[in-house]
């Protein structure tokens, strides 16, 4: 996915791919309940583990993803770069 991005000009740097998971789910759960109803697809989206780009995503009881990958980035200099612990 990375590179079909950078084929368009686009650097996925920052939460690109972040926002496409994202709306990767929201596409397949929209799909399974066959409807752009908000709290149909809300309901799908947490019975279900979608693939994206970031890999499989599911949700627990509250609405929190159940694996935890999250990254900080720092905009510096005119680019993103990761924010390392103590930094």
């Amino acid at each position: 996915m990375v590179d079909k991005f950078k084929a368009k000009n686009i650097d996925p740097e920052g939460y690109v791919l972040y926002t496409y998971a994202a709306v990767q789910v929201w596409a397949q759960a929209a799909t399974q309940a066959k409807t752009t109803d908000p709290k149909k697809v809300a309901e799908a989206i947490h019975k279900g583990k979608w693939n994206t780009v970031l890999g499989p995503i599911s949700y627990d009881a509250k609405g929190d993803i159940t694996v935890i990958d999250y990254v900080f980035y720092v905009w510096k200099n005119g680019k993103y770069s990761e924010l390392q612990g103590g930094s």
